[in-house]
C-alpha cells in the first residue's frame, strides 16, 4: 500500500475504510444501543471518502440491514474521524443542531442521531442528520412531500399524464410515498428518487417519478433558474440534448425537484455498446448544446482559473506522493509557460455544461441525456471538450479500462464533434485543459481514497500520466 495510508493524526482510518471491519462495528455499535435490536447488519459498503491527511476523514457508509421475516434497509451512515482528542468538541456542536427526523424502520428509534465512537474517535450521523443541509429531515418525511405535492401538483400536471386538466388535478391525492438513495455527498448534496402514488377522482391511479435535489445554501434557487433556462432554450433549440425537466424549487428547503429520464448511467453500461458509434453520438449531444446559441449564464471558467486550480492540486499531490514530483512538477511548469499563448487567442463563447464528464450522462436505447448542470455557463467550447477527454482517460486509473481504447474512444469524439461545430478546434488548447483537468482528477484519488486508482497508481502511475501528459490530443 502507499504510504499515504499512513496517518499518525488519525491512527483509526485504515478500520474506517475497511468495509467488512466496518460491518462488524455497527453491529456491535447498534447492539450496544439497542441490545434487543432484531435487526442484523449485514453488509455494509463505502460510497464516498473525503480525506485531508493529519486533519480529518469523512466516510459516507451504506449499511444494509436484514429483519428475520427476510425484509431489507439500506440506511446511509457518516462517520467523520477526529485527531485524538478532538472529537468530543465537534461532537457538542453537532448534537446541537441535531432535529428530529421522519423514523422509516423501527430500528431507527433506538439509535442517536449523533453519536461518538471513543475506539475509533469518530462521530457519526444517522441519515437524514447533517448539520450543513438542515433540511434534510424534512425532505424525507411523508407527511412533508404530501403536503408539497398537494400545494404544486400543477407542477405535476405533466408528469402524471393524460387525464389531468386544470380542472380536475385538486381531485388527485397522494396515496404513497417512496425514495431511493441516489447520491449523498454529506454537507453539500444530497439526491433521492421518489416514487409518488397518486389516486384520482375516478379511482385511477398513476405513478409519478421524480428526482430531489437539496443543497446546503441558497444557492439552490440560482442552479434551479439556470436549469429550467437551460431546458427551456434547448428544448427549442437543441432538442436532442435531454435534459429532465426541472418541476419546481421548494423555497425556504434549498432544494428543488426534477422530472426522471428513465435511463441508465453511461458510465455503467458503456462497455455494452458499440463505441464506434457511442462517442460520435455523444459529440453530437454536445455538439449541439454549443450551438444553440443559448444564453443568460454566468461567464464560465478561463484559463487563469484552470491553472490555478490545478497548481493546487497539482502541488498537493506532489507533496502527498513525492515520488511523483519528477512528472508532476514539469507539467505544470509546462502548463505555465503554454497559458500565455491561449489567453491570445480569440474563442467564442457558447452555452457550456461545465462538468461535462462521462458520469454526467444517462442512455436509454440510442438517446443520450444530460444531468447535473450546476456548472452551466457562457464560456469556452473546448473547456467541455476537454473535460469530457480527460473524463475518458482517466477512466483507465479509476477502471482499468484500456488505454489505447479509450484514446480510440477521445478521437472518435474530438473528430466528430469537431464536424459538427462551425468555429476551429484547437487541438492544443484542448490538450492544455485536458491534462490540468487529469492533473486535478489524480488529486481527486487522494482526496476520495479511490483505492482502486491509488493502487494503479502505485503499481504504474508513472507509465500512465506520463502517456497521458505527454499525448492528449498532441499533434
Amino acid at each position: 500500500m502507499l504510504f499515504i495510508f499512513n496517518d499518525p493524526m488519525l491512527p483509526h482510518r485504515d478500520t474506517a475504510l475497511d468495509a467488512h471491519a466496518m460491518a462488524n462495528q455497527f453491529a456491535r455499535h447498534l447492539s450496544a444501543v439497542c441490545p434487543s435490536l432484531e435487526w442484523e447488519v449485514v453488509r455494509c459498503a463505502i460510497e464516498k471518502v473525503y480525506y485531508r491527511q493529519g486533519h480529518h476523514c469523512g466516510v459516507l457508509y451504506r449499511v444494509t440491514l436484514r429483519h428475520p421475516a427476510g425484509s431489507e434497509a439500506d440506511e446511509w451512515f457518516f462517520g467523520r474521524l477526529c485527531p485524538e482528542g478532538r472529537g468530543f468538541n465537534q461532537l457538542e456542536r453537532a448534537v446541537s443542531a441535531a432535529k428530529h427526523f421522519y423514523v422509516a424502520h423501527d430500528f431507527l428509534r433506538y439509535l442517536p442521531p449523533i453519536s461518538f465512537w471513543p475506539d475509533l474517535n469518530m462521530i457519526v450521523w444517522v441519515f437524514p442528520q447533517d448539520p450543513k443541509i438542515a433540511a434534510l429531515p424534512y425532505l424525507v418525511d411523508p407527511g412533508f412531500v404530501r403536503q408539497q405535492i398537494k400545494t404544486n401538483l400543477s407542477h405535476l400536471r405533466e408528469a402524471l399524464g393524460n387525464g389531468i386538466d386544470g380542472g380536475s388535478e385538486a381531485w388527485w391525492h397522494c396515496t404513497e410515498i417512496r425514495y431511493d438513495r441516489v447520491k449523498y455527498m454529506p454537507g453539500k448534496r444530497c439526491v433521492l428518487r421518489f416514487h409518488i402514488n397518486m389516486a384520482g377522482p375516478a379511482g385511477e391511479s398513476r405513478q409519478v417519478n421524480f428526482y430531489s435535489k437539496s443543497y446546503n445554501d441558497a444557492w439552490s434557487r440560482y442552479h434551479f433558474d439556470m436549469l429550467k433556462s437551460v431546458y427551456e432554450q434547448l428544448a427549442a433549440r437543441a432538442p436532442i440534448v435531454n435534459i429532465p425537466k426541472p418541476l419546481l424549487h421548494l423555497d425556504g428547503f434549498n432544494t428543488f425537484w426534477q422530472e426522471e429520464w428513465p435511463g441508465q448511467p453511461l458510465i455503467e453500461v458503456m462497455e455494452e455498446q458499440n463505441w464506434e458509434e457511442l462517442f460520435p453520438r455523444i459529440a453530437e449531444v454536445v455538439a449541439a448544446m454549443h450551438r444553440s446559441r443559448s444564453n443568460g449564464f454566468r461567464p464560465g471558467p478561463d484559463p487563469d482559473e484552470v491553472m490555478n486550480t490545478a497548481e493546487e492540486d497539482g502541488t498537493k499531490f506532489a507533496y502527498m506522493l513525492p515520488q511523483y514530483q519528477r512528472s508532476i512538477m514539469p507539467a505544470l511548469e509546462r502548463l505555465r509557460k503554454e497559458k500565455s499563448a491561449l489567453e491570445l487567442q480569440n474563442i467564442p463563447a457558447a452555452p457550456i455544461h461545465g462538468a461535462c464528464r462521462v458520469e454526467q450522462m444517462l442512455m436509454r436505447g440510442a438517446e443520450l441525456a444530460l444531468v447535473d448542470f450546476d456548472a452551466v455557463a457562457m464560456g469556452d467550447p473546448h473547456y467541455d471538450v476537454a473535460e469530457f477527454i480527460a473524463s475518458l482517460q482517466y477512466l483507465e486509473l479509476s477502471r482499468g479500462l484500456s488505454r489505447q481504447r479509450l484514446a480510440r474512444a477521445a478521437k472518435l469524439f474530438y473528430e466528430s464533434y469537431a464536424a459538427l461545430v462551425p468555429w476551429s478546434c484547437d487541438r492544443r488548447r484542448i490538450g492544455w485543459y485536458a491534462r490540468a483537468f487529469l492533473i486535478s482528477k489524480m488529486f481527486s484519488s487522494i482526496k476520495n481514497l479511490d483505492f482502486q486508482a491509488l493502487q494503479r497508481l502505485e503499481v504504474d502511475g508513472q507509465e500512465i500520466m506520463g502517456g497521458w501528459l505527454e499525448s492528449i490530443m498532441q499533434n
